[in-house]
């Protein structure tokens, strides 16, 4: 949110930094795995890392976008009562960007659900993915069928 919030401040930082949030987030899961399994060398780790690089620039686009749509006359306000950053942040910025926060924010936990099963499925040990793998393997249609439901 932090890292939206500050490239949304700045027409530059919009303009040099969004296409690199585009073009990263349209990587899928499984391909950040293989690059995080060698740069940490574990399985728990590697997981979580794709799940945080796929659920983060949700959550960073709609942010800066939030913080680029606040109203001018916002602003205004802000000038006028001479609210210093912090203030201007707490009172206006995350107040008028919250709708956008928070549809990154759902539009990221779908998204980490995804990158959970396929990192289970690949890093094997528990989880739904996991489950999910091991009952593809064995045959049990059942059990997937359960888990899907689930």
């Amino acid at each position: 949110v932090a890292l939206g919030a500050l490239v949304g401040q700045s027409v530059w930082a919009m303009r040099g930094l969004d296409p690199v949030f585009q073009i990263l987030r349209t990587v899928p899961p499984l391909a950040w795995l293989p690059l995080s399994l060698a740069a940490f060398r574990d399985s728990n780790p590697s997981a979580l890392f794709v799940i945080f690089i796929t659920s983060i620039w949700p959550v960073i686009i709609n942010t800066a976008v939030g913080v680029r749509n606040i109203p001018e006359d916002y602003r205004n306000v802000a000038r006028i009562l001479r609210l210093n950053q912090l203030e201007f942040f707490v009172k206006i910025m995350v107040p008028a960007a919250a709708p956008y926060i928070f549809t990154g924010l759902r539009i990221g936990i779908g998204l980490s659900w995804l990158a959970i099963v396929a990192a289970e499925m690949l890093t094997g040990g528990v989880g739904i993915g996991f489950f999910i793998w091991d009952a593809w393997n064995s045959s049990r249609l059942p059990d997937i069928t359960v888990a899907l439901v689930y």
